[in-house]
This record gives C-alpha cells, structure tokens and sequence, in this order.
C-alpha cells in the first residue's frame, strides 16, 4: 500500500490511504465523492498526479475552489442523485451512518456507477470491544450519544451504528455484490480482556465458516470474524455493482 499523501490542510484519518488504494487497484479515472466535506479526495487524487476526474455532492461542507474537483453539487444523500451511469467509482466516507435513508443512498451510488463499478463506504465500526461494552453500560455505541440537542447540520447526528454485518446486508439488499472489508493500518486493542471477550463470538463466526454451503457464504463468515471486524475502530468496504459490458 502506497503511504499517504501529504495533508497539510487536512486531518490524516487511518482509512485515507485504503481509500486511495482500492480507487488505484480498481483502475478509477472517474470518482462521484459523495459527501466531498472538505475536499480531502480530490486533493490527495490531485497531489498524486493521478489524471483521475472527481465530482463531489455535499450539503453542508464544500471543498475550496482549487481545481480539485471538476464539479460540487449541493445535494442531500437521502434523496436520489440524478441517474447518471457515468462513474468508476463511489466514494462515501463518514457519512452513511449520518444518513436516515441509507439505503437510498446506496441506490443513488448504483445509479451514479457505469456497470461493474466500485462504491467504497467507510463508516465507524461499532463491534468493537470498546464501543460494544459502551452500549451494554450506557444504551449507546462509541459516538454515538443521543442527539438530542442537535440538529442536522448544526452538530454531529448519528442514525445507525453500522457493523460489517449490517454494512453487508444493506449492500446485497440492493444489489452490490463481491463486498469486500479491508484491513486498517490501525492500532487494534492491545488488553488481553478485549480479545477475551470477543473469543466467543469469533469462535462461532470459524463454526459457521465451516459449515458454510457456499464459498461466497464461507467469505462472509471469515470477513464478519476478520481481525478489523471484531477490533477495527473503521470499516471500509467496498463494492461492486453490475457487470462489465
């Protein structure tokens, strides 16, 4: 994986560099950043010389003005984008569990994707020991305290405490398939309780592994138990709609 790039302006988030990763692995040359929020994409895809073309969709946080993008939308991501069909990729970042209509969301991504393109969606991960014992202690994940004096737009509000299983299921509702979760360059929990604790639940992800009927059901099994779903503090996940003509 290629370090990332230099933010000088930008905060420099674990999952930036597997973002960039899986756009150059896929091959990208056109990329909808949806939401764009301060423009990080488009200036890490500029600072690499890469020739790739990036559009961004926002509603409350734009890019600046520096030819990062060829074009900014204003636009809420619970309501559908324009069928466009003209992308390689999607990109999502931070978003999805901000959104009261995520899957309306996943569906403007497939409608915005030429066939056989790639959304990527990152999101917090809420399996993780920490977030998990939060909910059993006090009724709520790790970032996600009740909004309750917050307004969209105003503050941060949260929906849903997505998990790679709920990331899953969401995408292959609505039609994406060969999801993949990607490791993060992350320091996972170093307390011997936290991997304690979560033992019982890798245990039965190797069972139903093993007693998977299909290789794609065994994938999602070994996934859902993977190191970066158990103990990972991001998901990012990425997925494919449609078929190449």
């Amino acid at each position: 994986m290629e370090p990332a790039t230099n933010f000088s302006n930008y905060p420099n988030f674990p999952y930036y560099p597997v973002v960039l990763s899986i756009l150059q692995e896929r091959k990208a040359q056109t990329v909808l950043d949806a939401p764009c929020g301060d423009g990080w994409l488009g200036y890490a895809l500029k600072d690499r010389k890469s020739g790739v073309v990036v559009d961004g969709a926002c509603l409350w946080e734009f890019p600046p003005a520096d030819g990062s993008y060829r074009s900014v939308i204003e636009h809420d991501l619970n309501k559908l984008l324009p069928e466009t069909r003209q992308y390689d990729a999607v990109v999502c970042c931070e978003a999805i569990h901000s959104l009261s209509s995520p899957g309306c969301a996943v569906d403007s991504f497939a409608n915005s994707l030429r066939p056989g393109g790639t959304v990527i969606i990152t999101t917090p991960n809420t399996w993780y020991m920490r977030s998990r014992l939060q909910f059993f202690l006090r009724g709520f994940h790790s970032g996600f305290r009740p909004a309750v004096t917050r307004k969209p737009g105003e503050g941060y509000v949260t929906y849903f405490p997505f998990t790679f299983c709920l990331l899953h299921q969401l995408l292959t509702h609505h039609g994406y398939r060969d999801i993949q979760l990607h490791e993060v360059n992350e320091r996972k929990p170093m307390r011997w309780i936290e991997h304690l604790l979560a033992l019982p639940g890798q245990l039965y992800y190797r069972m139903k592994r093993r007693q998977a009927k299909s290789p794609e059901e065994a994938d999602y099994w070994e996934q859902a138990g993977s190191r970066q779903s158990v103990h990972g503090r991001w998901l990012v996940v990425s997925a494919v709609y449609g078929n190449p003509t």
